[in-house]
């Protein structure tokens, strides 16, 4: 018999069980055929709907940190740092004391703001300038500004981080036309002394609309908490849902993006609540990783739990795996996203001295390392000169199989 013809469609299919996107960018080499098939868009979408996009390093204060050899994404990292602009010259300029400040990663996309150009004083910045931006291909969409009929319903914000008294954040994707890969949402959130608020902001409609405004004491109600702000921070993604840490009690603060609708939830016991990574764990859960310390040996692992619902329509935290973790360095997580977590580590000898007062050169002796829920192995993603308290995990394509999302 003879061998069936390879058709396009039939290479199509083979080229999608390709196991990782830099299979496919090598199978792009090969010849023109097969290139013209790789960079088809409808192709490409179909690809990406099957393979989740790999960690490629993570953007902090300073800037963008690729991942490098040996980790496995290393090749790709290094063709999106080339090719990207991560210090965000396509930007308006700024004057001083004005500059650009970064505030949330996904998708590809960068959420930056900065304080309004007629802002007064030291007086605080609620309603900041927005910029969302496409680094890979150098492009920028600046937000409108949020209507006064809306931003008379926020009444004493508290502050959330850095000089700000607000907290913008990327909306995940997925939610409109499947061929359009440029739309995106924004979600604009104040925690204020007697209530919460929350804007949304959809690129389709160019508009900004209200999504919740919900009192402490109601939110609240049944917690046993103060009716006043309970002030929760460290924002985390998973599965249709953001998570907050409360400051003072094993709780979290949820926003189903499904329903726009806030909850409390519990934390598992005996976590740290600064030490915690969200992540989206198998089967459509969300998982958890914690740091937890053995006051017997002073030794240190990374716990794993999954959110299991029970039959009554409660939930509980299950544990799932223990990872040992070197007892020759300190730990620390630092971000999370999808399947992603991030830590930092750094010997002893620097905790006990105080990481922030250390020389130049022992700070080269930090180091990150990435973990990915479908194998709990551990990856050198970089090293660096300087701490870093959070990180937002970068997780796109090679330039080739990234369309532009802007």
């Amino acid at each position: 018999m003879a061998s069936p013809a390879l058709t396009d469609d039939l290479l199509s299919d083979i080229f999608l069980r390709l196991p990782e996107p830099a299979d496919l960018v090598r199978t792009s080499a090969a010849c023109v055929p097969f290139r013209r098939l790789v960079t088809d868009r409808a192709f490409l979408r179909r690809f990406r709907a099957l393979h989740p996009a790999p960690l490629l390093g993570f953007l902090d204060h300073n800037g963008f940190h690729p991942a490098l050899p040996p980790h496995a994404a290393a090749p790709a990292a290094r063709a999106v740092n080339l090719a990207a602009d991560f210090s965000f010259s396509f930007l308006p300029s700024s004057s001083a004391g004005r500059g650009w400040v970064l505030r949330d990663v996904r998708d590809g996309r960068v959420l930056l703001d900065r304080a309004p150009e007629d802002g007064a004083g030291d007086d605080p910045s609620v309603f900041t300038e927005i910029a969302v931006c496409d680094p890979l291909h150098r492009r920028c969409v600046l937000l409108p500004a949020i209507p006064d009929d809306l931003a008379a319903t926020v009444d004493q914000p508290l502050r959330v981080e850095f000089d700000r008294w607000s907290e913008p954040f990327l909306a995940p994707g997925g939610r409109g036309d499947p061929e359009d890969e440029t739309s995106f949402g924004v979600i604009w959130m104040a925690q204020c002394r007697a209530k919460l608020v929350a804007f949304a902001f959809s690129s389709s409609s160019g508009q900004w609309r209200a999504v919740a405004s919900l009192a402490w004491r109601d939110l609240m109600s049944g917690v046993g908490a103060s009716s006043r702000s309970p002030a929760f921070s460290g924002r985390q993604y998973a599965r249709g849902c953001f998570y907050w840490v409360m400051d003072w009690r094993d709780k979290l603060l949820v926003l189903d993006t499904r329903t726009m609708e806030f909850s409390i939830a519990d934390l598992p016991s005996g976590c740290h609540r600064r030490q915690i990574a969200i992540v989206e764990a198998a089967e459509g859960r969300v998982g958890m990783f914690a740091l937890r310390d053995h006051v017997a040996d002073g030794a240190v692992s990374l716990y794993y739990t999954v959110r299991q619902d029970d039959a009554d329509g409660s939930s509980h935290w299950q544990m799932e795996k223990t990872t040992p973790l070197d007892p020759e360095f300190r730990h620390y997580i630092r971000g999370a996203m999808e399947r992603y977590i991030l830590l930092l580590r750094f010997p002893e000898h620097l905790s006990s001295a105080g990481v922030h007062a250390s020389s130049s050169a022992e700070m080269e002796d930090l180091e990150c390392f990435s973990m990915d829920v479908r194998t709990f192995q551990l990856q050198r993603v970089c090293q660096l000169n300087h701490h870093i308290l959070r990180a937002y995990i970068y997780t796109n394509f090679p330039p080739l199989l990234s369309p532009q999302s802007i």
